[in-house]
């Protein structure tokens, strides 16, 4: 019988997205903990034996207590044999008196499903005869120069037999960016040499392996389990994985996020390009985007005009929408024929310049130029 986990890690439960308006970054919020439990749901659907929390649950270790319940009630939703959580560096467990731990082991005593794992020991489970040993490794600071991983080795040599997984947080060098060294930073060659079947990691907020789905890899990364900001292109990310014998058979990875963060670049010249950034937002899910619009260009008068109504609707419908614009001027036969002598050197000569399709900003640029001399 296949063994069947479904990893996940980097939840950060109590984000508090203070950068948006509070009904905003309440319903960011609350997108944490519906994601870890439609998560819940998928392992409960796939008959997962267990459930494995790779560091980071929540985003601190000062945490509401109402959050820290909510979080034990979405977890006691799972059936299989064991709910595993390990703490990350934002979470990280420093000793027994550490807040967010010792009032989450009083909220989930009454199940002896769940387990917080944050001594360096094996953890062994028996699934119908078959031998399943974990491998934590806990975050016991913010920050750590060295890796946790350092006596998994050892140990899972002691362990002939049955299936050996490691659960670890921090940084692998290629997959992120720890240029300090500061994020418990682990070699893939250190990985590969513990001798077990594979990895369960958290940190890095971006899924490995880059495929959806395959037969093995020696280690995974879970990526965030719903986007949490402009710089996460996924949709929210977990895997569920396979083992049979001491081996990962098969992997897929989950997606359980329902809200996305959109951030659109886009050069506005025309009445055609306002039409069509307009049309792209108004393909998106608005309701569940945060969207972020950086513009530049050059437009009309009547276009720029066009463009900020279309924006001010939009608006309404987004989930968020912020605007940074950079756009210019850019002179039209209309607005020559308001502010020029028809006839006139000026007049011939913008029109003119406005006609040359393969100069498209000089008109603007000289209208620029004409008001700068009338000016001096």
């Amino acid at each position: 019988m296949p063994i069947r986990i479904v990893h996940t890690a980097d939840n950060h439960l109590d984000l508090p997205f203070k950068q948006y308006p509070a009904e905003v970054a309440s319903r960011l919020i609350e997108e944490r903990f519906l994601a870890l439990g439609r998560l819940v749901a998928v392992a409960n659907e796939r008959n997962a034996h267990f459930f494995v929390v790779a560091g980071d649950l929540f985003d601190s270790t000062r945490v509401k207590v109402g959050d820290i319940d909510k979080a034990a009630a979405v977890l006691r939703g799972f059936d299989g044999v064991a709910v595993i959580v390990v703490p990350g560096n934002h979470d990280h467990y420093a000793n027994s008196e550490t807040e967010v731990w010792r009032r989450f082991r009083r909220a989930t005593e009454a199940d002896a499903r769940i387990d917080l794992l944050v001594d360096p020991a094996v953890k062994s489970y028996d699934v119908e005869g078959q031998a399943v040993h974990f491998f934590p490794c806990a975050c016991p600071s913010k920050t750590g120069a060295e890796p946790t991983i350092g006596w998994v080795a050892e140990a899972a040599a002691q362990h002939a037999t049955g299936l050996k997984i490691g659960i670890a947080h921090g940084n692998v060098t290629g997959l992120g960016l720890d240029a300090e060294g500061q994020y418990f930073n682990m070699e893939p060659a250190a990985l590969e040499a513990a001798g077990i079947a594979t990895w369960l990691l958290g940190h890095i907020h971006v899924p490995f392996p880059t495929s959806e789905s395959g037969e093995r890899s020696p280690y995974f990364m879970a990526g965030t389990h719903t986007p949490d900001s402009l710089r996460c292109r996924h949709a929210g990310s977990a895997w569920s994985i396979e083992c049979d014998g001491d081996r990962v058979t098969r992997y897929e990875r989950l997606a359980p996020g329902e809200i996305a963060f959109r951030r659109l670049t886009q050069e506005l010249l025309s009445a055609d390009d306002v039409a069509g950034i307009v049309r792209t937002c108004e393909a998106l899910d608005a309701g569940s985007t945060v969207i972020d619009l950086q513009l530049s260009g050059r437009l009309s008068a009547a276009e720029r005009a066009h463009l900020t109504a279309e924006i001010d609707r939009l608006r309404a419908g987004f989930l968020n929408l912020t605007e940074e614009s950079n756009i210019h001027d850019r002179i039209d036969a209309a607005q020559i024929e308001r502010e020029y002598r028809s006839g006139g050197l000026a007049q011939r000569l913008l029109t003119a310049l406005l006609a040359d399709a393969d100069h498209p900003d000089a008109a603007t640029l000289a209208h620029r130029l004409i008001e700068e001399v009338s000016r001096a």
